[in-house]
């Protein structure tokens, strides 16, 4: 004759379930409005001043003034220059 014990099955706590299923629902929306939603309201909330980066936009710069000045003060020499010796011995199987 079996004796067949069981144990006791936990009940489910419902308020977490919930909690769970509520959060994923709130992350899928987000990522939603966030990545797919096409933004309708950056026309209106845009300020009218900000024409003139347009023009700022459009402005070109040309920096080889300011590269040719610099290199006057940024060019002096403090070392001599490095020799790179050839590499291995004359013959090797010569001992130390």
């Amino acid at each position: 004759m079996a004796i067949f014990v069981e144990q006791e099955k936990k009940p489910v706590n419902w308020f977490n379930v919930i909690g769970i299923i509520v959060l994923v629902a709130v992350i899928f929306a987000g990522a939603y409005f966030v990545f797919f939603k096409k933004p309708q309201l950056i026309d209106v909330v845009i300020p009218g001043g900000l024409s003139d980066i347009k023009t700022l936009s459009q402005v070109r710069i040309d920096p080889s003034p300011v590269v040719q000045t610099l290199q006057k003060y940024f060019t002096t020499n403090y070392g001599s220059s490095v020799t790179v010796p050839a590499p291995g011995r004359t013959n090797p199987f010569v001992p130390f």
